[in-house]
């Protein structure tokens, strides 16, 4: 990936937001009370819908994919590693 690339990621506010909601999910999913994880993996599954349809995935695909945690928690990790703690 091209250097201009890299600076559009991490300086647009849907992938700062995206990266942050990553993070949280994950951090909660090892180490935050119900409440917590519940209320992270919904607002991660919320972004990434929005994000998935944004891309031009349907809807009625986006919405069952993110529905299953273990897609969740990968998209957080990849997310996350590939835009790091620079967009947070």
């Amino acid at each position: 990936m091209i250097v201009s690339s890299l600076q559009f990621l991490v300086g647009n506010s849907t992938y700062q937001d995206l990266a942050l909601r990553c993070e949280e999910y994950l951090h909660y999913q090892q180490q935050g009370w119900a409440d917590q994880r519940q209320l992270a993996e919904d607002m991660l599954f919320n972004l990434l819908v929005e994000y998935l349809v944004s891309s031009g995935v349907p809807r009625a695909q986006a919405e069952p994919f993110c529905t299953d945690t273990d897609n969740l928690t990968e998209l957080a990790m990849r997310i996350s590693s590939t835009l790091g703690p620079a967009a947070a």
